[in-house]
């Protein structure tokens, strides 16, 4: 039985609170099996990052092009964070307990990841960024599969430089 949750914000012009992550908070234990795939079959340079949380961000890091970090240590989703946060931003790292992954991108790569297993109704939360451009993040995303075996996260863009995001969740019968 295949079902989604799709909870993500996807464009090149961002508007945080389309960003929608809400982070559950009963998070219910388990091992439930992780991947995202992330594909560039652009023409840029990319910075791909993908964070699973299980009980919220507990505040995030955020790194920008020019070099600087902002830290937003009362951030719990991404709905709290104020609504230029993501101006000029290439990754972030969550505060609190998470597993991370990043990578930087050149046209027609990609990269799958499988992270160590989680509790069911874990978050994770994705950004694409293009650091050599002005307005650099390109896609924040974040998506949950609550309480299915498997969660499938795929992360691409496009020859045309559109972002994509798709959450597949699955249970084994």
């Amino acid at each position: 039985m295949y079902r989604r949750e799709y909870l993500a914000a996807v464009g090149v012009s961002l508007a945080v609170p389309a960003a929608g992550c809400a982070v559950p908070t009963d998070s219910t234990t388990g091992d439930q099996r992780l991947n995202v795939e992330f594909t560039n079959e652009s023409d840029t340079t990319l910075v791909f990052t993908a964070a699973v949380v299980e009980d919220g961000l507990g505040g995030i890091r955020i790194s920008y092009r020019d070099g600087g970090e902002r830290t937003f240590e009362d951030v719990e989703t991404l709905d709290d964070l104020p609504a230029d946060a993501w101006d000029g931003a290439v990754t972030f790292e969550p505060v609190g307990p998470h597993q991370r992954r990043q990578f930087r991108s050149t046209g027609g790569s990609g990269l799958g990841v499988e992270f160590d297993p989680v509790a069911f109704g874990s978050t994770v939360v994705t950004t694409v960024a293009a650091p050599n451009a002005e307005q650099s993040m390109r896609s924040v995303g974040a998506g949950t599969c609550g309480d299915a075996d498997e969660a499938e996260f795929a992360v691409s863009v496009d020859r045309e430089g559109r972002v994509h995001l798709q959450t597949s969740c699955g249970s084994v019968a």
